[in-house]
Order: structure tokens, then sequence, then C-alpha cells
């Protein structure tokens, strides 16, 4: 599973903090402490008493003391991992990763005299994940599986091919790999948000405008966006389209493909304006329906995994082709 170990680490990461420094003057009632790394900063910690340094997860961070100590940490978070370690009776350095956030409390305890005893709280951001330049050639496989409102479902697996990048635009085609005929053509931007989908049956060409922004990078932990698009196709189909979107975890998740350590996204999107004469006040043009979904996007993957979407329509509506659930779960990546 990727990630695997990080609890050991964490372990190790107590265990070698313990180590002990060497002899010298007492520093009285207060120790100074100096960091850099994420950000230059001091501070100043009286006996029995605590003091927060802030860290962003992955930086380097070296704190010196104004005195030799012992050094003794408390980890809350089994996924914090500790990397590039070193210690010495006035200095510990080293890279803390964390994907959540994590508060690493460090006590530092004065060799000359054990009765004076200082806090150090390291507070950690949660880890800020960016998305990978895309590869000409990459095809991921997706299996996928409808259930319509009327009961009926269905099951296919996608293949996903990227065939062409030029100008900062991602060419990607689709195809069921029953038929492995190309159906569906899509643009996108370098992030992976989606700008275009061209139906190659008949040629429509629908739009998404600015773009379809799912995912803002960087992601993280606790991260939210909010976003607009106008989708419009030349067969005249139109909706307007507003997401609100969190990231609410970071958490293994199993597909077909294996194991991943995730971010978990949720999302709604409302939906108005559309012009679907089957919905309600869609002769109008104003009809409404709405999207719930969870996504898990894998920093190692650098794509999404898993994706569960429910449909939501206006009471009463029942027409039985139209969607209830849609799923996907990667199969494969080439």
């Amino acid at each position: 599973m990727k990630g695997m170990g990080k609890w050991m680490a964490s372990c190790a990461l107590a265990a070698m903090l313990c180590a002990c420094g060497g002899g010298g003057d007492d520093a009285g009632s207060s120790l100074n402490v100096s960091a850099s790394g994420s950000a230059a900063q001091t501070a100043s910690v009286g006996s029995g008493q605590a003091t927060t340094l802030n860290v962003q997860s992955g930086d380097y961070i070296s704190l010196k003391t104004s005195a030799p100590v012992k050094w003794q940490a408390v980890i809350t978070s089994n996924l914090t991992t500790l990397t590039n370690q070193s210690q010495s009776d006035t200095a510990w350095s080293g890279n803390l990763v964390s994907p959540t956030g994590d508060t690493i409390q460090l006590t530092a305890t004065l060799v000359s005299d054990a009765s004076k005893v200082f806090k150090l709280n390291l507070t950690v951001a949660p880890q800020r994940y960016t998305v990978p330049a895309p590869k000409v050639g990459t095809v991921a496989t997706l299996t996928e599986t409808s259930l319509r409102l009327g009961g009926g479902s269905s099951t296919q697996q996608v293949a996903y091919t990227t065939t062409a990048i030029a100008n900062d635009i991602v060419t990607v085609e689709s195809a069921d790999t029953a038929t492995n005929t190309p159906d569906v053509r899509y643009t996108q931007s370098l992030d992976g948000n989606r700008l275009t989908r061209t139906f190659l049956n008949n040629g429509n060409l629908c739009t998404y405008a600015p773009k379809r922004t799912l995912y803002s990078f960087p992601m993280y932990v606790g991260k939210t966006w909010t976003d607009t698009w106008n989708y419009s196709c030349v067969a005249g189909y139109r909706e307007t389209a507003n997401v609100t979107a969190t990231v609410v975890g970071y958490e293994p998740v199993t597909v077909a493909a294996g194991t991943y350590n995730a971010l978990r996204v949720n999302m709604v999107i409302t939906y108005t304006n559309s012009n679907d004469a089957l919905l309600p006040n869609g002769n109008l043009g104003t009809a409404t329906y709405s999207e719930t979904i969870t996504g898990w996007w894998s920093p190692d993957a650098g794509r999404t995994v898993k994706w569960v979407s429910n449909y939501g329509y206006a009471a009463g509506f029942s027409n039985a082709s139209y969607m209830k659930t849609f799923t996907q779960e990667l199969l494969s990546v080439k």
C-alpha cells in the first residue's frame, strides 16, 4: 500500500528525539529558540511554559537553543513522517511531512537543571499536493457503473488515453474497451480540469466556460473552493453549474488498481438554467438538478482513483432513464 510504514517512522521520530545533549550552563528560567525553515522564527519560553512554531509540511526546519537540552517528543498522528533528522544538545532539525496536519510537542529539559522544562509545539500545516505533468500516451482505464432512477444499471470499462499536449491544453480520448473505438474527445487544462467535450459519433462540441474546476490545486486537507461555469453544446443544450468543494480527509482507498492514500474531496454541484425539455421547467430554460460527489484523488497516482456521484432532481421527477448514481474506479494506469 502506498505510504505504508509511516507508523513506524513516527515511532522512530519519538525515539530519536529522546537522545541526550551534553553539559552546559544553566539558562535560568527561560530558553531562547531560533528556527529556520518555512520562515525564520524566534521565541523565548519560560520554564514550565510552552510556545508554538509553525512549520509547512515537507519543509526543512532547524531549531537552535540558547542552552544544552535533552529532547523528547509527543506525536499525535501516525501519518506524520520525519526525514533528514539530526540533533545535538543545542539543535534539532529535520523534514516533517504530515498529510493531514499535526502538532508535535517537543520537550526540552535543561541538561544542567532537570527541573527546568520547556515545551515547543511544532504546528505542521497539512501537506500541499500538486498535480503531476501529464504525459502523452498515458492510458487510464476505469470501471464505470450507472444506476438509473428506474432501477436499471450498466457497467463498462472505459480507457482514457492522453493523445496530445499543446499550448497547455491536454487532449484525452475515451473508448469502451469492448469496442476500442474512441467515442468522446475531451480537452482539459494542465491541472486536469475540463475545457471541452466532443461526441465523436456526431461531432457535437460542448464547451465549459471558462472551465470546469472540480479540483483546485494545490490541494490539502481543509481546503475549500467554489467555482461557476457555463456548459453549452453546438447541438443546443446548455446549463450553468456552481460547485462547492472541500478536502475533508486523507485516507487509504482500495480499488481494482490497488490501494492508494488519497485526498477525499466532497463536492456539491448545483445545475441551473438547464433547457433539458424532459426536466421540470426545461422547456423554459430554467430546469434545475444537483450532483453530490465524493472523489478520492491520489497524490501518488496523480489522478482520481474513485468517484461516486448521486443525482438529485425536483420533487416528483421520476424519468426512469435519468441517472441516479454514477461511480468510477481505477482499474489500471499505463
